[in-house]
């Protein structure tokens, strides 16, 4: 830590009589018995008498309550005798030299002075000899080396900071000056963050408090996070960071400045790649929402992230000669920041040559009007708009508004065309327009309108589209208008006739200007710049925040297409356009006040520089752990808060818990607010992680933003879906009831109807078991909709060949949710050893769940596959993955690793996901760092550390039906055991045979199932049974010892 830091706390806590320090009296007190010790490593390292200064490593208590020297003072003895004896000794003494005589010293007084007048005294009686010169360059002192003149510059300056460092302080309301604060290392956050975990462990429980009362700087947090958050043409942005030391609260302490002209057209180039992707791209695959599981918590950044190269970010390829005034800087963070165009680290002010502001035009075309003339915009400006609002009608196109007065109505004018005095009758309507244009005289009660400019100056240029053509030429737009009259044009022919002589000009007369060049290389973008619209009709200006650029805002200022219908959603961004230029105020002067200045400036705050993706963690983390603390203090333990920011109740509440549990709006607000941040930071985490590429990271963010109604429910509309959710709960016993009819002992027909809740205890909702057992069923028309992912396949690797049938096969007898899984193997035919034919599965006894299946560590043996070579394995899973999961890597690597006779080159990895209607197969085999990276990877979780795109690559696949597949399976015993009740081993043993594999919820793989099914049949008779032994015997009351008799009647007669 820097020396400040501690200089900070002992000067803070002074004499402990502040109040605010009664928590650290009880850590000083426990001090007291550390105090010898530190004594006696003061003294020990105590400076030496040849020492001026000793600079010494110390370790103190966070509050200051000790201090310990954390040093041995070691020496080599012979040094160390040497360096006392020499100091015992004193320094060396020099030759006495004689000194003058004193009136003091015993010998003879100096002679008086001579009288004014007097000649000199003779030689060899006056005043002694002056001293000797001062000895030459040749003797004496050396002159000192560059290396020593060097050192002592360095200590000089090394004195001067010491001395001056108040001066560039911070002057506190008391005079008291405090040195500025040093960054911190990223390791120390980290530590913090990853130490206090959840908040669950009691050593932290006195930072509750602090973590509950930095709950209402988390909107300013999520604010700052969303506002420094990447740009798409970025891959990682690093930001500078304002934590608190216990880890509360973590806010990204910048402002996103941005060069306007510059992020225009950045964005121009985005919107340019982006249209290219969208039109070359055959299947865009979006990102899946919520992107990380509800139970998963958030990703430790060290872990998972720090050693993790992302992927390529969106950029244009810039030309070097066409672009070349913006080519080198143009996607840096802080674009031109260490140049003169910008006044400095402040980034506050730019200035940009002509070329860069041409090249920067062109690059953002994209996004920027190609209207130049304002005339377009006569009946469809702001003013227009205001007037039609005042008068109650809509410009066609434009928005409408509710009536600004509701006294408009015909029987209440003071003047119509009956009692007028003028009797001027206008019998056809007027139109709008005109109303609008001239509210004065086609209005009879105008109020609150505007007068807007009815034309301004035409302008005569014309925008080209090619860039070599000169900057003065004659555009074939410009139609010339000829003259029609025959006695101008015969009166031009008689005087181009008088004028056959050439005219020539004097001598010594020439034209103004002729020296100088018509147009240059830069006229024609200077001219194209001149009517360019705003930022690039200027050459300096301020830089903004990137969020208060317009990008696409004059797209709906301007006439919809007329080929495309007026939409509501245009109409509602010119209304609340409308709207906000109305209700528009100007600002009031205020006192400018500094959060993060003054939180800086406390003992609580540190600083650091993080990646943004480490930041939004933190801060989900944190908002997480500040909900959690909240719902727990209130002891509603019933109410489960996953990371997702979805509170859930964990039973049946009572009415009394359900009016406990009842949280504001605000606490809601911030669950929402904190569920969006949480979608944005974990898509960025995706991106990192390789898992989805940069066009991928852009779709889902726009479609985040597009959608935070959808993504986010705010409370009413969670109470609005709860209530249709209990209104259709009163149906639900009819959705699953089971009807049967039945006769009594008289031969009355009963129809007996029975519900049961079991789809309420083993799926996720109401509604979920019916959309599973219909997809199940359905699972046979999957197989005509089956295709083979051929993205980034390797080429010079082998191709493998699946015949149909059995792959329809193992998609029929498989489970949506639940994978299972077969050993593959087959044969290369004779002529072409880089084909691989599959021609048989071997399905192992195996257990399953939505993520991972476990297989047998043996393999199968028959003496069918000793003729074939293993080819891999095969497991289906609920969704397609983009890359392949870390679990399978490591099941393939363990499975490679346990049997030599596997070769890794020829083994693949199989995977059939279930997409919506259709099944999609993909292939994969290791690499030899995946492999070596399985073998030795411990984790089980989603994102293990070290895991990278680069230990697999994709095989080809092909589909046929020119040859047949057999199944293998086991003998004598069922190959599911979901639902045996019997738990799977692993080192099992099993044998094969010749067979088809049964379906997953085939009978024999629910024996449990069944046998409770008979038992409910077995109850159901045995009750039948005695309503009909009670209806024999109506005259005699049964009795708890009649009813046992009854009961052993009815067993036997069972």
């Amino acid at each position: 830590m820097p020396p400040e830091h501690v200089r900070k706390i002992i000067r803070d806590h002074g004499d402990m009589s502040s109040k605010k320090y009664r928590h650290d009296k009880r850590v000083y007190l426990g001090a007291l018995k550390f105090v010898p010790h530190a004594v006696y490593k003061l003294l020990e390292n105590m400076p030496m008498p040849w020492e001026q200064v000793r600079h010494v490593k110390i370790l103190y208590h966070i509050t200051g309550a000790i201090t310990f020297v954390n040093e041995i003072p070691w020496v080599v003895e012979p040094i160390y005798l040497a360096q006392r004896q020499q100091r015992e000794a004193g320094p060396p003494r020099l030759p006495a030299s004689p000194s003058p005589p004193t009136m003091w010293s015993g010998g003879p007084p100096p002679p008086p002075p001579p009288p004014m007048g007097a000649a000199p005294p003779p030689p060899g009686t006056g005043a002694p000899p002056p001293p000797p010169p001062a000895a030459g360059p040749s003797g004496g002192d050396k002159p000192l080396t560059p290396a020593e003149l060097e050192a002592q510059l360095v200590e000089k300056a090394r004195k001067w900071h010491q001395l001056n460092s108040k001066r560039y302080g911070d002057k506190r309301k008391f005079g008291f000056v405090e040195a500025q604060k040093e960054d911190m290392p990223p390791e120390h956050v980290r530590k913090i963050i990853r130490d206090h975990g959840d908040m669950s462990s009691k050593k932290y429980r006195h930072d509750k408090r602090v973590y509950l009362g930095a709950l209402k700087f988390v909107p300013h947090a999520v604010y700052k996070l969303l506002e420094n958050m990447p740009m798409p043409w970025e891959q990682v942005r690093h930001v500078k960071i304002l934590y608190h030391i216990t880890g509360a609260i973590t806010f990204v302490n910048e402002i996103p400045w941005v060069v306007e002209p510059i992020y225009l057209a950045q964005w121009g180039t985005m919107w340019i790649m982006m249209r290219r992707e969208k039109r070359d791209r055959r299947h865009f695959k979006r990102m899946r929402f919520p992107p990380f599981d509800d139970e998963e918590p958030p990703l430790d950044y060290a872990d998972n992230l720090l050693d993790v190269e992302p992927l390529e970010a969106i950029q244009l390829e810039l030309d070097e000669e066409e672009d070349s005034a913006v080519h080198e800087w143009f996607y840096d963070h802080k674009p031109l920041v260490k140049t003169k165009l910008i006044n400095g680290p402040s980034y506050r002010k730019w200035h940009l040559s002509l070329p860069i502001m041409a090249t920067l035009y062109r690059l953002a075309g994209q996004l920027l009007s190609d209207l130049i003339d304002r005339n377009y915009f006569y009946l469809f400006d702001m003013e227009s708009f205001f007037t039609a609002k005042a008068l109650n009608m809509c410009i066609p196109g434009g928005p409408k508004f509710e009536p600004l007065y509701r006294d408009m109505e015909k029987g209440d004018e003071d003047w119509n065309e009956f009692n007028d005095i003028n009797k001027l009758i206008i019998r056809q309507p007027l139109r709008t327009e005109y109303r609008i244009a001239f509210p004065h005289l086609y209005n009879n009660r105008p109020r609150k309108v505007r007068l807007g400019v009815y034309h301004t100056p035409m302008i005569m240029y014309i925008k080209t589209e090619d860039p070599d053509l000169p900057a003065f030429y004659y555009d074939p737009l410009i139609n010339p208008i000829t003259s029609t009259n025959k006695v101008d044009r015969r009166e031009r022919r008689t005087i181009e006739e008088d004028e056959d002589e050439d005219f020539c000009l004097p001598d010594g007369v020439e034209p103004l200007l002729k020296g100088t060049e018509l147009y240059t290389d830069t006229t024609a973008a200077g001219i194209s710049l001149l009517f360019a619209p705003k930022p690039f009709n200027m050459r300096s200006g301020r830089t903004r925040r990137a969020e208060d650029i317009p990008l696409v805002s004059e797209w709906y200022k301007e006439h919809c297409p007329p080929a495309y219908p007026v939409r509501v959603s245009y109409q509602k961004l010119l209304k609340c356009y409308v709207l906000n230029e109305l209700h528009h105020r100007p600002p009031k002067a205020q006192k400018k006040k500094h959060l993060f200045r003054s939180l800086q400036a406390t003992k609580f705050f540190q600083t650091t520089e993080l990646d943004w993706a480490e930041a939004g963690l933190q801060v989900c983390k944190q908002g997480y752990n500040m909900l959690n603390l909240l719902i727990h203090r209130k002891n509603l333990n019933y109410l489960h808060l996953d990371y997702n920011f979805n509170l859930k109740p964990v039973k049946t509440l009572t009415t009394k818990e359900r009016k406990k549990s009842r949280f504001g709006n605000a606490f809601h607000l911030c669950r929402e607010i904190l569920r969006l941040t949480k979608l944005v930071v974990d898509a960025n985490i995706q991106f990192r992680l390789g898992n989805v590429d940069a066009f991928q990271l852009a779709d889902g963010l726009q479609y985040i933003f597009s959608h935070v109604g959808q993504l986010t429910a705010p409370p009413s509309q969670q109470r609005q879906q709860i209530a249709e959710i209990e209104k259709q709960s009163r149906e639900t016993t009819q959705l699953t009831a089971v009807t049967t009819r039945t006769t009594n002992v008289h031969g009355d027909e009963l129809i007996i109807t029975t519900t049961s809740p079991y789809e309420q205890q083993a799926f996720a909702s109401k509604t979920d078991w019916r959309v599973r057992a219909i997809s199940a069923t359905n699972l046979y028309l999957r197989v005509n909709h089956i295709y083979v992912n051929s993205d980034d396949i390797k080429e010079t690797g082998y191709t493998y060949i699946m015949p149909k049938n059995i792959l329809k096969k193992f998609i029929c007898i498989a489970d949506l949710r639940t994978q299972i899984a077969g050993f593959l193997y087959g044969l290369s035919p004779q002529d072409n050893p880089q084909v691989k034919e599959i021609r048989c599965i071997a399905i192992p006894p195996q257990h399953g769940t939505h993520q991972m299946v476990t297989l047998p560590a043996n393999l199968p043996e028959h003496e069918f596959l000793n003729d074939l070579e293993p080819l891999g394995w095969m497991h289906t899973q609920p969704n397609e993955a983009p890359q392949l999961s870390p679990q399978d890597l490591t099941s393939h690597a363990k499975i490679l690793e346990n049997n030599k006779q596997w070769d890794g080159e020829k083994c693949i990895i199989l995977t059939c996901s279930f997409t919506p209607g259709s099944c999609s197969l993909t292939a994969y085999k290791l690499t030899p760092s995946g492999y070596e990276w399985g073998r030795s990877n411990k984790d089980s979780g989603s994102n293990p550390h070290g895991y990278l795109p680069t230990h697999y690559e994709k095989v080809q696949m092909l589909l046929s039906d020119r040859f047949l597949g057999f199944y293998m399976v086991p003998d004598n015993t069922p190959w599911n055991f979901n639902f045996m009740g019997v738990k799977h081993d692993p080192l099992m043993k099993y044998n094969m045979k010749l067979g088809t594999p049964r379906d997953f919820y085939h009978e024999d793989h629910r024996p449990t199932h069944f046998l409770e099914f008979s038992n409910i049949d077995e109850g159901e008779v045995a009750e039948a049974e005695i309503n009909r032994l009670r209806d024999m015997n109506e005259t005699r009351p049964i009795v708890k010892g009649h009813k046992k008799a009854l009961l052993k009647e009815v067993s036997h007669s069972i």
